[in-house]
């Protein structure tokens, strides 16, 4: 009999100062040590740079650390996440989509400060880069600015007002679409995930539709559980992996130590006796 995630801490989903997180890589490693995580993902956006670091740690930890990276996709128009997972070092078919993507964060970057400069906003593009240092430069960066120049009351201000999806609305056509990646991924030593399906503006219908061309063009999992995610949506989640015949995969979404539900390791529990678990590979 497989082993249970109740008897394993699993988390395959969580993020970095690389890209938009408050830990460093070590840092996050040693958070995971502290809840006894033993297969751990960190899958910052559009980056492998903190990967090695993370390897150097877990390796000290004892902790087995999955390869992995959060990236930026679409689907007819809408922005999507995809946690790619288990991959060789030598994927240059991944090490290309990366690239690719972390240019186009650049752009979406000037984008941003141009949209936000419509809305009546200063120039923000230099003090946002300056902000995201060495991580991927993306909307949070613009909003720890927008709350120190005193434009808004805190980040979520920020979102609520001027960095939201129906604000900046022209962002949404900038990154590759699941037909151009996901077929040649798929052809690659590593698993493509779904990441937190129930935060799309997707009616159900369309839930099924996307999670059915995903597994057609080549995807093989679905995160069911990402933080904390309402029971009833994670339910509907497993019905629709176990009709599509995903495996299934779950993870914290962690970004920072701010929330009675931002833990390492914490998300909400699923029905997996039922299900076909990613992680039993690496257990």
């Amino acid at each position: 009999m497989q082993e249970s995630l109740l008897h394993r801490r699993i988390d395959l989903h969580t993020h970095s100062t690389c890209s938009d997180g408050m830990l460093t890589p070590t840092e996050l490693l040693t958070k995971a040590k502290e809840q006894n995580i033993e297969v751990f993902s960190l899958t910052d956006h559009d980056t492998l740079t903190g990967l090695q670091e993370a390897q150097t740690a877990a390796d000290k930890l004892g902790i087995k650390l999955v390869p992995g990276v959060e990236l930026s996709v679409q689907w007819s128009g809408i922005p999507l996440h995809m946690v790619v997972l288990g991959f060789d070092k030598e994927n240059d078919v991944l090490t290309s989509i990366v690239e690719k993507n972390q240019e186009t964060r650049l752009e979406r970057a000037k984008r941003i400060a141009q949209l936000l400069v419509k809305q009546g906003l200063p120039d923000l593009y230099e003090k946002a880069v300056l902000e995201a240092g060495p991580s991927q430069i993306g909307r949070p960066h613009f909003a720890r600015v927008m709350v120190r120049e005193g434009l808004v009351k805190d980040e979520n201000k920020a979102f609520d007002q001027y960095l939201g999806n129906k604000r900046l609305g022209k962002l949404r056509d900038v990154w590759p679409t699941l037909e151009e990646v996901v077929p040649d991924l798929a052809k690659t030593s590593c698993d493509l995930v779904m990441a937190h399906p129930k935060r799309y503006p997707l009616t159900l219908t369309k839930l099924r539709r996307l999670m059915t061309l995903f597994s057609e063009l080549g995807g093989n999992a679905m995160e069911v559980s990402s933080g904390n995610e309402n029971p009833q949506s994670v339910r509907l989640l497993e019905t629709i992996s176990r009709d599509l015949g995903l495996s299934v995969s779950v993870g914290s979404d962690f970004h920072g130590p701010y929330g009675p539900w931002c833990e390492v390791g914490k998300f909400t529990s699923i029905q997996e006796a039922s299900l076909n678990p990613l992680w039993h590979k690496w257990l």
